[in-house]
Formats: structure tokens, sequence, C-alpha cells
């Protein structure tokens, strides 16, 4: 059994609104990433919302999504996965941690992840792609986490990130490339979300 943990506590500072409730063909960002982590066949799926949390929760309904509230998202990235993992699974082999910020993943590049992780389970898997700019691989997310790991996640200095925990030299790491470049699209700005809107156009 796998855990998803969504990440949506971020502050969002540079986009000036929710990224979450961003819209991207006609749902909400926070809709698409939970809805291919769905139908990638993930049942046990945690949502780690910030202090935009009435907001969103007012605009989007989840189904059948566990929903906690890190309420020191200034902390980082970690903090908010600390929040999610406290909330999922006790049974949980593994956390698929997924960005909430990149709705175009497709819903099969979640199931290939997850199928290269049945024959990976002790390892931290990450998939990468190629990156345009310079034709170089670079490492995306979503990632999964190994229960075995779960300790590094709260161990971690939260100023390093989940960085610290995928560059620990007590884990393997597993990488997947995949043909889909939208493990690496990052959507902070204005700017950023509408190349994704005019990719679509």
């Amino acid at each position: 059994m796998l855990s998803a943990i969504i990440l949506a506590a971020g502050e969002s500072s540079r986009m000036g609104r929710p990224k979450a409730l961003l819209q991207w063909r006609g749902k909400c960002f926070i809709e698409h990433v939970c809805a291919s982590v769905r139908a990638a066949g993930i049942e046990d799926r945690v949502a780690v919302l910030g202090r935009a949390s009435a907001e969103i929760l007012a605009a989007w309904v989840p189904a059948g999504e566990k929903v906690t509230v890190n309420l020191k998202p200034e902390n980082g990235q970690l903090s908010s996965l600390r929040a999610g993992l406290g909330l999922a699974s006790q049974y949980s082999e593994a956390f698929m941690v997924c960005l909430t910020d990149q709705p175009a993943i497709l819903p099969e590049t979640y199931k290939k992840i997850l199928a290269f992780w049945l024959y990976h389970k002790d390892s931290i898997v990450i998939p990468r792609t190629i990156r345009p700019s310079d034709s170089k691989l670079k490492r995306g997310h979503p990632i999964i986490i190994p229960a075995a790991c779960r300790h590094l996640c709260f161990e971690g200095p939260l100023d390093k990130g989940l960085h610290w925990v995928t560059h620990h030299p007590s884990v393997k790491i597993a990488d997947l490339e995949v043909a889909d470049r939208e493990i690496i699209r990052d959507i902070d700005t204005p700017e950023d979300y509408q190349s994704l809107l005019r990719a679509e156009a």
C-alpha cells in the first residue's frame, strides 16, 4: 500500500493568490492533481493546505482525500510533508509526494512511477526527463519515499527541505526517465501560469 501526500500549503507569494485554486482546463490545480492520483489507483490520499485552507475548501470538494493544515507553512516544504505523513495510513509502505502546482502531469506518468516503485521498494524513486533548455536530464516530481526513510523527513533541517532527505548518505535512489516534461515545470509566478495557458492555446 502507498499513500499520496499532495502539498498545497505554500504561501504562493510570487503568484499573489493560492496556486491550488488556479484554473486549468476547467478545474482548479489541486483537483487536477488529486484526480490524477486517484486515476493511478492510490486510495490513501492526504492534501496538506496552509493559510488559504478556508478559501481552498470553499472552492474545492475533496473526493476521498483526507485534509490537514500546516499551521506554519513558512517553515517550508518539509514541514508540510510532516503534516501529511502524520495523517497518512500507518500501513503505507511508501509515500508519493505530489505538488499542487503541477496540474499538467499526465495520469499515465503517475502510474509509471508507481509501477516502477513496485520493483524498487527499498529506494527513493525520482522521475527525470530531458530539460528542453539544455537537453540534460533533470529530476522532478512526484517522488516516492519508502516508509523506511520516513524518519528522515522528521529529522532533516527544515531549511534544507526534501533535498536533505533525497541526498542523505543512507538512502538509495532509483531514477526513472519519463517523457512527460511537466514533471519539471515550475509554476511560481503569473508569467509561469500564462506560459502554461499558452501551451494549451
